[in-house]
């Protein structure tokens, strides 16, 4: 049998001991594990945004980690830095430049391995600098105790401390304006006692500093104030938000009381707490003077507005009433609740013929025209037509703009028949005059001319020269007396009607004032009733007399029209001197233009008076016509 030999094995493999590496295999997969967490722990902060991880070997002048994160910090690539004159110092801000060396001299200089920290600017790539915090340590050392190798951290703080300079100037403005402003500020704690007081509250108080330290809000206070100051201050603790600021008195030290406007304000904690108190203090005692004055002085007008016995009210631009007196309410019979909010044309105190005419008078005010004057003929809650003479104001705003107006009336209706009865009156006493001029001493001349007549034919010579003369003066005297009695009887107007007597007074006046006198009548003639033609026959009479004896007038034109046809216009004008100043007066120091005025109202006419210096007058008076 033949014998099989047997392979020959291989020897094992020789373990290494713990004698070779000095460790025992335990002992090397404990620092592999390690090696591989340290690993995960670099790029775990090599790969951190806004901070890096390094390590750079002095022995080799190179990074060993971190080069390329650190250098991305700046915008740079890997190496660009090293490539510079001056390497990584020459991208250190000048200004930190000396302190960062010496901060990398300790590290290298030191034996302690303690962590150098210190904030630095680094020069980006692109321009501008960024803020860092830099760590830096001793990693390794040699036998002899030199580092040869150095560990490090950087991260961009830029974010923080421009939030940090923006939060010191935030406290420098905030200080500068705690101590600056005019109003006076307290600040206080949980239980109200004053802990600060910038110098304008000290003095609107009257304490110097320390004095208010010692107090509390509610000590300031004046007792009757207390409760509501305390209110606004437990609401402000309490986290809920006041509704508004309070009006409070608050006592100087001296004893005086200060009218303040207490604005409050809280320092809250991160979770919501209380902190601090605040208030802002503005001094309103001059102008809570101003309001007590107002209202009073307001108090005061409605006393006067109320009780005066003139018809005052208060418009809109638009012609709103806002509100009317209770002499108003007397008069028309309306209560202001009743017309408050309503156009003034929108109740019947003014004829259907005035609305258009009051809105074109409000739109006027309304524009700029600054004030009106005028009589209206208006009607009360019971139907009564009453006089009233009315004075109309816009009020402006101070920047310009009609704000209000105000109309005010009184009510001159018994002051309009009083007036008609004296017209009535006079207009008899003128028809007695007249009656008596013409049946008397007319006549009586008549009989003295006729028997001086029959005398004059019986005498010859001297006697018979004077008889004539006589005679003539006697006649001339019977003629006056004639044109007297037609002027004062209105049997001219009768007789010869409205027309008539306007051509008898240019006769008149051409004969006996040898003055130019043109009259012009529409035909056919505008018909007006018996009383309106006596009226505008004295107007006529009285602005032509005024023509020649006030205005040296050597020309006149009377003329009578239709205006529409319910109107007619009686217009009398002259050549002469005008008014002084070329401006009609507001009040007449004579009586024959009030006259005149108050002849054409009776017959629910409008007369108007237009002069110009040097330029002689017109007068038109406008009527209604009487209706056929």
């Amino acid at each position: 049998m033949k014998r099989t030999k047997r392979p020959t094995p291989k020897p094992k493999a020789k373990e290494p001991s713990k004698a070779s590496l000095g460790m025992s295999l335990e002992e090397l997969r404990e620092l592999e594990e390690k090696a591989v967490r340290l690993e995960k722990l670099a790029r775990l902060l090599l790969k951190t945004p806004q901070q890096a991880f390094y390590l750079y070997d002095y022995s080799k002048q190179e990074f060993v980690l971190g080069q390329e994160h650190v250098s991305g910090l700046y915008g740079y690539k890997a190496g660009e830095i090293e490539k510079r004159k001056g390497g990584w110092f020459s991208i250190i801000h000048p200004d930190d430049l000396a302190e960062f060396k010496e901060a990398h001299r300790l590290v290298m200089e030191s034996g302690s391995d303690e962590v150098r920290t210190m904030r630095v600017r680094v020069l980006r790539k692109k321009g501008g600098h960024e803020w860092i915090l830099a760590h830096m340590r001793p990693f390794e050392r040699d036998a002899k105790g030199r580092v040869i190798s150095e560990a490090g951290m950087a991260i961009i703080t830029t974010p923080l401390v421009e939030t940090e300079r923006a939060l010191r100037e935030t406290e420098a403005r905030c200080h500068s304006l705690f101590q600056s402003n005019a109003a006076g500020v307290l600040v206080f704690d949980a239980k109200f006692h004053i802990v600060d007081a910038n110098p304008a509250a000290c003095r609107m108080l009257g304490y110097d500093k320390k004095a208010l330290l010692r107090l509390s809000v509610l000590d300031l206070t004046l007792a009757g104030n207390r409760t509501e100051m305390h209110r606004l201050l437990r609401t402000m603790k309490n986290g809920l938000k006041p509704s508004h600021s309070l009006d409070s008195v608050l006592e100087r030290q001296n004893g005086e009381k200060v009218h303040v406007m207490a604005a409050p304000a809280c320092l809250r904690d991160e979770k919501g707490g209380f902190q601090q108190g605040m208030l802002i203090l503005l001094d309103i005692t001059e102008r809570q003077r101003e309001l007590q004055e107002m209202k009073r002085e307001a108090d005061l007008n409605k006393v006067l507005v109320d009780h005066a016995p003139v018809c005052i009210g208060l418009l809109a631009p638009d012609g709103t009433v806002l509100r009317v007196n209770t002499a108003t309410e007397k008069l028309f019979g309306y209560k202001q609740k009743e017309v408050q909010g309503s156009k003034v044309w929108d109740h019947p105190v003014l004829s259907p013929g005035e609305v258009e005419a009051s809105k074109r008078r409000i739109e006027a005010l309304a524009s700029g025209t600054g004030r009106m004057s005028l009589t209206l003929a208006m009607n009360t809650r019971s139907g009564e037509k009453r006089h009233v003479a009315t004075e109309h104001t816009a009020v402006k705003k101070p920047e310009g703009g009609v704000d209000f107006i105000i109309t005010t009336g009184v009510d001159i209706t018994e002051q309009r028949k009083l007036e008609a009865e004296v017209i009535r009156v006079a207009e008899q006493e003128h028809i007695r005059i007249g009656h008596d001029l013409h049946d008397g001493v007319g006549q009586t001349l008549t009989g003295i001319c006729s028997l001086v007549e029959a005398l004059m034919e019986r005498l010859s010579g001297e006697e018979h020269k004077d008889a004539r003369r006589i005679y003539e003066l006697v006649k001339t005297a019977t003629a006056e007396t004639r044109r007297l009695s037609h002027g004062l009887s209105p049997a001219a107007v009768k007789n010869r009607g409205l027309a008539g007597g306007l051509m008898l007074i240019a006769e008149t006046v051409r004969e006996n004032f040898r003055r130019e006198c043109v009259c012009h009548i529409e035909d056919p003639v505008p018909v007006v009733g018996q009383e309106a033609e006596i009226h505008l026959f004295r107007i006529a009479q009285e602005a032509v007399n005024n023509a020649i004896r006030h205005g040296g007038a050597g020309k006149i034109h009377l003329s009578l029209r239709r205006k529409s046809p319910t109107e007619g216009l009686l217009e009398i004008r002259d050549n002469g001197r005008g008014f002084p100043g070329g401006k009609v007066p507001e009040q007449s120091e004579g009586i024959g233009l009030r006259v005149m005025e108050h002849r054409a109202h009776l017959i629910s006419g409008d007369l108007k008076v237009l002069t110009h210096k040097g330029r002689g007058v017109r007068l038109i008076c406008q009527f209604p016509l009487k209706h056929s």
